[in-house]
């Protein structure tokens, strides 16, 4: 059963029906192509950076681009502006493109109002530039445009030490992660420079496990004493850094030697070592790590270590470490050649051929027979899987080339001896359970009944990012399974991994197949492995329509994730079981299934933790709470919680699930332009990432037309999704193909036009089917008939918000004809429960959706109440407030007539 199916909000695909599904910024492109540069009279960049100004700048572009088929970019320098990635006292930073030498970079433009100001800001480009070590952040370039500097630097995604540091890390942890920042800060030692600011926010630790010092924006260009120094570069970094990271010299603006770094350093690492405690208290720091926390921060600082480099030895000396190196040592070769036998991904397949065997191993799933008869069948599949078998065949490809890309290079970090035995080995396996989602879609593409083909495609675009895997192994505090279990652990895992490809793509196997695997590791006993299956389990019950079903389920999966340490499938879990309850009657709900909505704080507060691990999971957890508000009718709590998911960082651009925050707060957005640019943005998304027709894509356009005002530019636009619908989907869309020819007709009937009510009635097939038989009896002349079905009807309609809508059509239909009839006293009733019903609507009851049935019930409320003459009063009211939205929106010509005749 497809997301068209339901009539709910969806967890990572709107709400299916009076609602919208998805959101999230449409993916950035890590190319951007040469074209435009910015101009001085689009955005003037002297004075300070113009933040604002470029970043409507670049959504402007970004937006024309994605309407009329350009390929414009802003431009600073020769470099291609992308996002907006960070903001703070001293400027900017945006991820940006250099078309020159085709790299992604950051590039910080900087605040200098002073020339010595924009001098302190040159050094600092200059002094990193004479730097090239692995521990440092790389600047490629430093210059200046309208008095502004810019400097370019490698493109780093990740953490910083403090954000790493918020999450409890072992000792071992800890230490290895500073003393890769004490090697970069040793680096710089030796070139000559100091960095004068160090903090746990000026190092970050990359997705790709590197620790990179950054932001020597305080660095001075020399280390000799201060009476040999620059008076002018002395002067321009007096009195500046960190307070609580200054040693005293420079507190007091005395000479300054490389000494001050040890003594920031080793501050940050005395806040990192003393809060790593899991439960939030001061952990005590060992012996040997507070005797060299005392000398790098001795008041003197001829008292401190020699340097840098010696400082970083000593702390390597862990009395624990040396003790286990020959042992380490002994067992490193075995446990990297189980890693590449993990890298197989297949019980039966051989070791991968470290660091050159990567596009063989892929080719495997993905080779030119594979295409071709994934192509070839895709070509049977009517207009839509012609349209999309070119586009996927090259979507495949990328994939396949990034995937090997991310084994080549854990390979050689492994090798470089960058990652232990062990993050190696867990990379492999992230790498395999990737691989092996790829063969299941190809497979599926291959065979896949036209019915099922749009949620196979969302299926195969959801395939998990391989660039995230390195991240995630090294953040993971999971245990690996014990040796006598792994080989069937991780061939599990594996399978897993296919099984959540086909529940995306909502697979009649799935269910069976996960039953048994879940038997199996239960059988196993590693709780891991047993948390992802209830998982997969759990989210095939979810997407085939039981979502009764799922909540214990993935009740199950969110304990066991908690027992077996694994957070981040905690998260995910949780946040599917909270959809389940926001959107299950309360009379339906297992017993004490709601009870899990308490924890929701609580569990927010441990996503916020994760950071970058939780990059995906966060964002759904926080939609779905949006989904839990908007049920209870919250409509302000719905809408905070629906911007947070929007505006949640992600690791990438393209989580399909994401999407649906976007669709959610464009149902309850507040203004009409809001609306319809979060439409429109849900629309361009699902556009790039699934084509102009998929099926999510045509969704979304007929949901924007049900919002918009106008009912003759409303109408337009639904013939359009309505016919698209059929032309691509007929035999997989049923369900909103029958909503969106029930919209259709009821705009005819509204504005009388018989034929196309009948023809759009006809095709009404799911849940508001009778409402439609009504109208069609009507058509045909029955009234009593009509007036019996309509009537029943909207008795069927009642048990959630969201059908409600349909509830109120059937009573204003039925107040109609029930005066057509001369049952004056039912119509009035009929009417005025009609209005009262679209007035509960407190979600939507702004939207044009709902405000033009409320105008039609109050307009047909008033030419019942008129003949009354004490009820005048309030027939005219009626009447005022109906005429007010017809002119208001427009299009209303003989509405507005008729009720100008009345009054």
């Amino acid at each position: 059963m497809s997301s068209s199916d339901r009539d709910e909000p969806t967890p990572g695909l709107g709400l299916a029906d009076t609602a919208t599904p998805e959101l999230a910024t449409p993916a950035l492109a890590d190319r951007a192509a040469p074209v435009a540069a910015l101009s001085s009279d689009t955005v003037q960049l002297g004075g300070r950076p113009e933040a604002d100004a470029l970043g409507r700048a670049v959504a402007r572009t970004r937006i024309a681009n994605k309407l009329f088929a350009k390929n414009e970019q802003v431009q600073l320098g020769r470099y291609h502006l992308l996002e907006m990635v960070g903001a703070g006292g001293m400027g900017v930073v945006w991820g940006a493109w250099d078309p020159e030498l085709e790299r992604r970079v950051a590039i910080k433009l900087v605040k200098a109002t002073m020339p010595a100001a924009r001098d302190r800001i040159l050094l600092e480009g200059q002094a990193l530039a004479k730097l090239s070590h692995p521990n440092v952040v790389t600047v490629y370039d430093v210059g200046v445009v309208d008095d502004q500097v810019y400097i370019v630097m490698e493109w780093v995604r990740g953490q910083n030490l403090r954000a790493y540091g918020a999450r409890p890390r072992t000792l071992r942890e800890i230490v290895a992660i500073y003393r890769a920042a004490g090697d970069g800060l040793a680096a710089a030692h030796a070139a000559g420079l100091i960095h004068r600011d160090f903090k746990p926010d000026n190092a970050i630790r990359g997705d790709d496990g590197r620790v990179r010092v950054l932001d020597f924006g305080l660095a001075r260009n020399d280390v000799r004493p201060a009476d040999d120094a620059d008076p002018r570069s002395s002067e321009l970094t007096r009195g500046a850094g960190t307070p609580r990271y200054m040693p005293p010299e420079q507190a007091e603006g005395l000479a300054l030697t490389p000494a001050v770094d040890q003594y920031a350093f080793c501050v940050s690492l005395r806040e990192a070592v003393v809060g790593r405690d899991v439960d939030g208290k001061d952990a005590d720091v060992p012996g040997w790590i507070a005797a060299i926390l005392v000398r790098g921060t001795a008041r003197e600082a001829k008292d401190r270590y020699p340097a840098m480099s010696e400082l970083v030895h000593a702390l390597g000396r862990d009395p624990a470490t040396i003790w286990r190196r020959r042992l380490v040592v002994s067992g490193a070769l075995a446990a990297t050649t189980a890693a590449f036998v993990v890298g197989s991904l297949r019980a039966s397949g051989g070791a991968v051929e470290p660091c050159t065997g990567a596009r063989a191993d892929i080719a495997r799933a993905w080779n030119p027979v594979t295409q071709a008869r994934m192509v070839g069948h895709l070509q049977t599949l009517g207009a839509y899987g012609s349209e999309e078998a070119t586009r996927l065949g090259g979507e495949i490809t990328k994939y396949a080339e990034r995937w090997a890309a991310s084994h080549r290079s854990a390979c050689i970090a492994s090798k470089r001896g960058e990652l232990t035995p062990q993050i190696y080995e867990r990379d492999l396996g992230c790498l395999a359970r990737a691989r092996a989602g790829l063969e299941t879609a190809v497979g599926l593409l291959g065979q896949v009944p036209a019915e099922r083909l749009s949620n196979a495609v969302v299926a195969t675009r959801g395939l998990p990012d391989t660039e995230r895997c390195l991240g995630e192994t090294q953040a993971s505090t999971v245990d690996p399974p014990a040796p006598a279990i792994a080989a069937r652990a991780n061939a599990l895992g594996n399978e897993l991994a296919r099984l959540r490809v086909l529940a995306q793509a909502e697979d009649p196997t799935v269910a069976a197949a996960a039953a048994a695997i879940t038997a199996e590791a239960e059988q196993l006993g590693y709780l891991p492995l047993l948390a992802r299956a209830y998982l997969v389990q759990g989210f095939d019950l979810v997407n085939s329509g039981d979502v009764v079903g799922a909540l214990p389920v993935l009740e199950r999966a969110a304990t066991t994730a908690i027992d077996a340490g694994d957070e981040v499938v905690f998260i995910e879990a949780y946040a599917r079981q909270v959809y389940g309850i926001a959107t299950t009657p309360e009379q339906a709900l297992p017993e004490g299934a709601a009870a899990a909505l308490g924890a929701i704080p609580y569990v927010e507060r441990i996503a916020r933790r994760l950071g970058s691990a939780a990059a995906f999971e966060r964002p759904l957890l926080l939609n779905n709470i949006g989904v839990t508000r908007l049920s209870a009718g919250d409509k302000a709590s719905a809408r905070a919680w629906f911007t947070r998911a929007i505006d949640e960082p992600r690791t990438r651009e393209g989580d399909l699930e994401l999407v649906a925050a976007v669709g959610n707060l464009a149902l309850i957005a507040d203004r009409p332009g809001e609306r319809e640019s979060l439409f429109e943005r849900e629309r361009l998304t699902f556009e790039l990432l699934l084509g102009p027709n998929h099926l999510r894509t045509l969704e979304t356009r007929y949901k924007a037309s049900a919002f918009t005002a106008r009912p003759d530019a409303s109408a337009s636009e639904l013939r359009d999704a309505c016919r698209r619908l059929v032309v691509y989907h007929a035999r997989e869309a049923a369900p909103v193909i029958s909503r969106c020819h029930y919209d259709l007709g009821w705009l005819a009937e509204e504005r009388g036009d018989v034929a196309e009510t009948r023809a759009a009635m006809q095709q009404v097939s799911d849940m508001r089917a009778p409402v439609a038989q009504a109208y069609l009896a009507a058509l045909d002349g029955d009234r009593p008939r009509a007036l019996e079905l309509a009537r029943a009807a909207a008795g069927g309609l009642q048990s959630e918000w969201w059908l409600k809508i349909y509830a109120g059509d059937a009573l204003l239909l039925a107040a109609q004809l029930s005066d057509r009839l001369g049952q004056r006293a039912d119509a009035l009733g009929h009417a005025r429960a009609a209005l009262a019903t679209y007035d509960e609507l407190v979600m939507i009851r702004d939207t044009p959706m709902a405000a033009r049935r409320i105008a039609r019930a109050k307009a047909v409320l008033a030419r019942l109440l008129v003949v009354d003459p004490a009820a005048q009063p309030e027939a005219m009211r009626l009447a005022g407030e109906a005429a007010d939205w017809y002119r208001d929106t427009g299009g209303y010509d003989a509405a507005l007539a008729a009720l100008r005749a009345l009054r």
